[in-house]
């Protein structure tokens, strides 16, 4: 007896079809599972075998080979069990092959037959959906995940014999009874309600970097922010994803297929609703800010797609680990290489850095700096040129005085800043409906011209901070792009000279720490 039965296998965070193919024949017992398996693909064997006898059902005292179609694509994960398990019990089944042809089928199972959760569940039922199946057969614990996604149905199923059952008509799935039955977060992308413990109103002071995190966060522009401790960088930079604009509905699939397949979505939400906030030790390693591994994992950067990546203390981390980041900030995307496949992630994120002036902090403040010049200079020089070309605004945090510290008038709020960005958010939306951009920051050298319309005393201006302080063409466009926003933000459709030394004041700390 030969059954098909449809599955998928997960390769980073795009979905394939897999037919798992079941032959069941005369001959000595064996149990053989062929088609580049790996390792605990091979050892759903047992998994399989105790769930079909615990089940109450009988197992084939035969001859039974599973093949995974297609051979030549290595399948991992524990997502085959409850596949195999339909192929191996396919007589039981009074539904015809036309069926399950249209079904897909996705399960871990444990040897008391009861069917586990998975990761990856998300990316695996929208794959379903373009591959034209009608129908999935999915982990009761996984169905908030894919709730969110339409025109598919979705079969959850508790069990092994809850699975036959339903299959063979004698038991009936209310999906939306199952729903209520789950407690989850109720987002609504209108809402309003405050979905962040951190908010703006909080931080005293430090006003111009403020107007700087509401630029960055307006154009999706990178920020590096330099002073002494305790003057509040962090505390900032932890409250600049609450201005920038709610994801929509497509960003929170696009970053609910990377959770999901690192098994990082809350059981009780379902989705991420919030946009990422990333911040990494300095002790990581390359591959847990990049990925790989043997698996090929994302990490911090794909992570905080559509996010925020923060780097606390950046001069802390190891140069050749920093370095890795100058290509995905440029390109928004990561390929990570193996000898049988190449996995991209996405990862179009808002970078900010936060540092101190020198190794003891203190160099340039109301401290006394202990520091020697050659230790000053070979803590800086962990930062290397073309990273900090990267970085598009560059701003200097002091400490906050004492009178700004016990003033208790609260300051703007995160809620009215990100009305501002929002309105320069759409503006841009509109600039690039015909492009395959959304932000000022993904603005290509060649469309400069297009969309960044300068006055004749803004071009003059720019030519004489050209000229004196020797950017390169990178920086140019950066200042640009940063004045495009500054300009989107007052609602100006062309850049004037004003906007240009708004930018320009933005990396006056890159010429008084680096240069």
């Amino acid at each position: 007896m030969l059954s098909v039965i449809n599955s998928s296998n997960l390769i980073g965070i795009e979905s394939h079809l897999i037919k798992v193919e079941v032959d069941i024949a005369n001959g000595l017992p064996c149990f053989n599972i062929v088609g580049l398996a790996s390792t605990e693909v091979k050892e759903s064997r047992d998994r399989v075998k105790s769930a079909i006898i615990n089940s109450e059902y009988n197992f084939p005292n035969s001859r039974i080979v599973v093949n995974l179609s297609p051979a030549d694509m290595k399948k991992e994960g524990s997502f085959f069990d409850l596949p195999i398990a339909i192929g191996i019990l396919r007589k039981l089944i009074k539904r015809n092959q036309s069926y399950l042809d249209e079904s897909l089928f996705i399960g871990e199972l444990s040897l008391d037959g009861n069917v586990r959760k998975v990761k990856g569940i998300l990316p695996i039922v929208i794959s379903a959906k373009k591959d034209g199946l009608k129908r999935i057969f999915l982990p009761i614990d996984n169905i908030l995940e894919s709730s969110f996604v339409d025109d598919i149905e979705l079969v959850p199923i508790k069990s092994l014999k809850d699975c036959i059952d339903i299959l063979n008509e004698s038991k009936i799935v209310n999906l939306s009874e199952t729903l209520n039955n789950k407690k989850y977060y109720n987002y609504s992308l209108e809402s309003e309600d405050k979905i962040y413990d951190e908010d703006f109103e909080d931080v005293k002071g430090n006003y111009f970097v403020k107007r700087g995190a509401e630029i960055a966060a307006a154009g999706n522009h990178n920020l590096l922010m330099i002073g002494p401790p305790g003057s509040g960088k962090t505390m900032i930079a932890k409250r600049i994803r609450t201005i920038l604009p709610q994801l929509d509905k497509e960003e929170m699939i696009e970053v609910s297929k990377i959770y999901s397949a690192s098994g990082l979505i809350c059981e009780n939400e379902g989705i991420i609703y919030k946009r990422p906030f990333r911040s990494p030790h300095h002790t990581s390693t390359r591959q847990s800010l990049i990925g790989g591994g043997i698996n090929a994992s994302p990490g911090e950067v794909v992570l905080s797609h559509n996010g925020v990546l923060f780097l606390d203390e950046i001069a802390e981390f190891d140069r050749r680990i920093l370095e890795t980041l100058r290509q995905p900030i440029e390109d928004k995307y990561i390929n990570i290489s193996r000898v049988r496949q190449n996995i991209k992630y996405p990862c179009n994120i808002l970078l900010i850095g936060a540092m101190n002036p020198c190794p003891c902090g203190y160099y340039m403040s109301e401290n006394e700096c202990n520091c020697r010049s050659y230790d000053i200079d070979r803590y800086r020089n962990k930062i290397s040129g073309p990273l900090l070309d990267r970085f598009d605004i560059f701003i200097e945090v002091n400490s906050v005085s004492y009178d700004e510290l016990n003033n208790r008038n609260k300051s703007e709020s995160s809620n009215s800043i990100r009305k501002r960005v929002q309105n320069a958010r759409d503006i841009q939306n509109t600039r690039f409906k015909n492009e395959s951009i959304k932000t000022n920051d993904e603005m290509k050298s060649s469309k400069l011209l297009d969309y960044c319309n300068l006055n004749k005393e803004a071009l003059n201006t720019i030519k004489i901070i050209l000229n004196k302080y020797k950017l390169s063409n990178r920086s140019y466009t950066k200042l640009l792009k940063v004045a495009r926003t500054i300009a989107d933000l007052e609602n100006e459709m062309s850049i004037s000279s004003n906007h240009i030394m708004e930018a320009f004041s933005f990396r006056k700390a890159y010429y008084t720490y680096f240069k």
